[in-house]
């Protein structure tokens, strides 16, 4: 396939002149109405408000200058999103100011990517002023546009062929306490990255896609925005806070909208199994589902086979689970599970991987950890820069998919996108931790999150699982590993938050079950147990913990100790 047919630009003004009144995107609302208000866009529509939105920005800036994306999650986010690329104007999407999500994150990433214009919707204008206002910004946009006031007028001429060295939008990564980190995703890592996608999970004239990622994160706007309007595949979208109040909801719509391809990570899963009991499961049909890819930190088996568990009497057949392994800098997906394949499990020898060497074993060991196999790499070279030859080191990418380098931030970029200790050009230093085996990338962890204790290693992800399985008391996805230097040495923490208020009694009972649990298992000592009230664990856009976050807050006492 052309890969530039994959566009998203001119693969909607191409479907909006061969089917202009097919529906494209249906976004459900569960704001006013609790079943839901649908909204449908055709290709016209995309196409003729994407055009007004790129007309009226380029009367204000020029291509190649930032406009900062500040909507809600619904049609007006796609259409800014889609004007941008149709102008040339390096988008950066973010998300519509609300009351419940900390101004922080949004006035850093302003801040660091000084946009000349914001782009937002008539209902959050006020919002989006006063976050204007914060004396933290030295350089303030020179326009406020609501794209829904935009309407139809004069069109800039359709796009000509793409600059693929181009940046396309600034995708900034959202799991870091450091300074915000704006990544280059330049028109060809989109292409690059649409073919891919396409290639994991293949939709075709048949398929239905049901989203409620979040548009901002990489997974979100490849899955939700790109890769349904790249191959014209019709795409059901609604709201993250939607479907964390309501669970239930995302099944609905996959049920009736007998959708054949949807994503979700770990912790979409659990909620799901939690959430929804058996009773309420009554009504759901997900047997048309032929992919739910999961792409977030190391899938757990235990997740997919509990989701499985719990739905394969509604239709859930377990051959759908597509484990993948993606992230921002190589334009979301670089390894992912074939479709319809059974999902690959291996154990490994614990202590040999803490060792830094690897060992099949005996699922049944009781010194086994299972990893489930990330899949194949998707058109692109995948290795492992090992410290010792049979273990596991940092994986690294190569290909067009990844990106040009971080925002105004050469030495990160260097330091990242640069030459490795070869002085082999190309190739993305990823930050995670896995290995190869026939073929198939196993990913055990985050390099600068190592726990080293007494000199052995211990990958935090596995630690927190063990605490999660030992102690159903706590929330999933709310239990974090750290390691933090106490009484000078390194010691391990865990924080974490109980599913309902713990009485004395069962805070003592918590913290004796997480001990015994981690010590029985990988054979070292939890110093501190600190159990927090109910959303005091920072998590990333995506839902994942803050690791580095939770250490600081923990080092400087918010936390407490236990």
């Amino acid at each position: 396939m052309n890969q530039e047919a994959l566009a998203p630009g001119p693969a909607v003004l191409r479907a909006a002149a061969e089917r202009p009144d097919t529906i494209a995107m249906t976004f459900v609302d569960y704001s006013t109405a609790r079943d839901g208000v649908a909204t449908e866009l055709t290709y016209r529509d995309l196409e003729e408000r994407s055009s007004a939105v790129a007309a009226c920005m380029l009367e204000c800036t020029r291509p190649g200058e930032r406009a900062a994306i500040l909507c809600g999650h619904d049609a007006d986010y796609v259409i800014a999103f889609l004007g941008c690329l149709r102008a040339g104007v390096i988008g950066v999407p973010l998300f519509a100011p609300e009351p419940f999500r900390p101004a922080d994150r949004l006035l850093d990433v302003i801040a660091d990517c000084t946009p000349e214009i914001v782009l937002t919707s008539g209902g959050h204008l006020d919002a989006v002023q006063r976050l204007l206002a914060s004396p933290r910004l030295a350089v303030l946009p020179k326009e406020v546009l609501p794209v829904d006031r935009i309407g139809p007028g004069s069109r800039p001429a359709p796009p000509g062929p793409l600059d693929g060295d181009a940046v396309a939008y600034l995708q900034y990564t959202s799991g870091s306490t450091r300074r915000p980190a704006g990544v280059r995703v330049t028109h060809r890592n989109v292409l690059t990255g649409a073919v891919q996608l396409t290639a994991w999970v293949p939709p075709d004239a048949s398929s239905r896609l049901v989203s409620w990622l979040p548009f901002f994160h990489d997974m979100g706007l490849m899955f939700s925005i790109v890769l349904p309007l790249a191959r014209a595949v019709p795409v059901t979208c609604f709201a993250p806070l939607a479907f964390v109040k309501h669970p239930r909801r995302w099944l609905e719509l996959l049920t009736t909208g007998h959708a054949t391809h949807t994503m979700s990570p770990n912790f979409g899963l659990d909620l799901c199994v939690d959430r929804v009991g058996p009773q309420q499961r009554a009504g759901i049909d997900l047997s048309a589902l032929r992919a739910l890819g999961n792409g977030s930190e190391p899938v757990r088996i235990r997740t997919l086979n509990r989701f499985t568990e719990a739905f394969r009497g509604n239709g859930f057949r377990h051959e759908a689970h597509c484990p993948g392994y993606g992230l921002a800098e190589a334009t979301m997906a670089v390894t992912g599970h074939e479709p319809g394949r059974p999902v690959r499990v291996g154990a490994f020898d614990r202590r040999e991987l803490s060792a830094g060497r690897i060992r099949l074993v005996d699922a049944a060991d009781p010194g086994a950890r299972l990893i489930v196999s990330s899949g194949r790499p998707i058109q692109q070279e995948v290795r492992i820069a090992r410290p010792r030859a049979d273990g596991p080191g940092e994986i690294r990418v190569r290909g067009d998919n990844v990106c040009a380098g971080y925002w105004r931030q050469p030495e990160r970029s260097a330091e990242t996108f640069g030459t490795d200790e070869d002085g082999n050009a190309g190739w993305l230093r990823t930050g995670d931790l896995g290995f190869l085996l026939d073929g198939e990338l196993y990913v055990t962890g985050r390099l600068r999150e190592l726990i080293v204790i007494d000199g052995r290693n211990h990958y935090p992800a596995d630690i927190e699982a063990t605490v999660e399985e030992t102690c159903p008391q706590l929330r999933r996805g709310r239990v974090v590993a750290f390691a933090s230097e106490i009484d000078d040495a390194e010691r391990l923490v865990v924080v974490a938050e109980p599913r309902s208020p713990a009485s004395v009694t069962d805070v003592e009972t918590i913290r004796a079950a997480v001990r015994a649990g981690v010590a029985g298992r990988h054979d070292v000592r939890v110093h501190t147990v600190a159990l927090l009230r109910r959303g005091s664990v920072p998590i990333t856009s995506s839902g994942k913990p803050r690791r580095r976050e939770c250490r600081i807050r923990f080092e400087r006492g918010d936390f407490g100790h236990g």
